[in-house]
């Protein structure tokens, strides 16, 4: 009897573990597309091309970020560059608006000089960063657009 419970135990028990579907590794950027057609006036939800002002960070938790956009590909490049708050800060969450309607959220390590490169558009994008710190704070310290500049010619 014990041993035929045993094995239900564990049938029961596999079944759990295999209908628990996990999706991955969690660094891979998560893509939310904007809903419906691709028609510019209909966007994800909290869709915005508009910078927002930064939050007030404590000077003992300041934390710099800095982005751009390549001029050949639009790849986006956000850079940790430090700061006081360097080790108290556990992660950056990066947020790329794009202007096809489309949003990006990736996280980052916020060691000195840390990279993190996204896919841009050939038009006008928004980056966000928010920092998270130990004592379970968390501030807005990059809000930008980024233009993609396209190549002229001189004659």
């Amino acid at each position: 009897m014990k041993r035929l419970l045993f094995i239900g135990m564990v049938l029961v028990i596999a079944a759990v573990v295999l209908s628990a579907g996990c999706t991955g590794s969690g660094n891979a950027p998560t893509q939310t597309p904007a809903s419906g057609t691709a028609a510019p006036s209909q966007t994800a939800p909290g869709f915005s091309l508009t910078p927002t002002p930064v939050d007030s960070v404590p000077s003992y938790l300041k934390m710099v970020c800095d982005a751009e956009k390549d001029p050949l590909n639009a790849k986006i490049t956000v850079i940790s560059r430090g700061g006081d708050g360097l080790y108290m800060c556990k992660g950056l969450d990066v947020t790329a608006y794009l202007s096809t309607g489309e949003i990006l959220t990736n996280s980052m390590l916020p060691d000195v000089n840390r990279e993190l490169k996204l896919d841009g558009t050939q038009g006008t994008d928004r980056i966000v960063v928010v920092a998270h710190y130990d004592n379970g704070d968390s501030y807005k310290i990059y809000d930008d657009v980024l233009e993609y500049r396209k190549r002229t010619t001189n004659q």
